[in-house]
């Protein structure tokens, strides 16, 4: 297949693996606190300012040069029982891992991890919960477990099913979209 002149050139490579020791995101128990590394955010503001919003270089660098979480991953592996990233937005990647491990899970906005840029920037923590792109590390353990990485607590897994959101004690309702979700494709005729 030839390209039109001038046409940019996209190359793709997809590696796989699998690490015996990295957690499943169908491991997370009852009574479990929701940890996440990093800041949540920056990312999703960094894809606003590629497309033209002005802001700061370091938000965009976080869109555009993500940084893989692979030492805090070898460092949690052992010693928690849910592991996944943030690719997709906290509360729709937290939510996978709470239906995937059959519970409930409940999120503190005010424990959402965000940036001095981000907040500068005049990001609130529902719009950074709802952004994807951060490629931190979402994981849960149980209570009174330290990290051995810089990470926040941010919600508590329980028995039945759902998200649910929190702020200052007072329940928030869920937003309409709760993280990018992948476009299904039709199945050839």
């Amino acid at each position: 297949m030839s390209l039109p002149p001038g046409a940019p050139s996209v190359l793709t490579l997809t590696a796989f693996g699998s690490d015996a020791a990295a957690p499943p995101r169908s491991g997370a128990k009852a009574g479990d606190t929701l940890w996440v590394t990093g800041t949540i955010g920056d990312a999703g503001a960094g894809l606003a300012i590629a497309q033209g919003v002005q802001g700061p270089a370091e938000l965009l660098a976080a869109y555009r040069r993500p940084v893989p979480r692979l030492a805090d991953g070898r460092a949690l592996a052992r010693q928690v029982h849910a592991m996944m990233d943030v690719s997709d937005g906290l509360l729709i990647d937290a939510g996978r891992m709470a239906a995937a491990s059959g519970l409930a899970v409940a999120i503190d906005l005010g424990a959402v991890p965000l940036s001095p840029a981000y907040q500068a920037h005049g990001g609130d923590a529902l719009t950074a919960a709802t952004a994807g792109d951060d490629y931190q590390l979402l994981f849960a353990a149980p209570p009174g477990f330290t990290p051995p990485v810089p990470a926040a607590a941010v919600g508590r897994f329980a028995p039945g099913a759902g998200l649910s959101l929190h702020h200052c004690g007072g329940p928030v309702p869920l937003p309409e979209r709760l993280g990018f979700e992948h476009a299904c494709a039709s199945p050839a005729p």
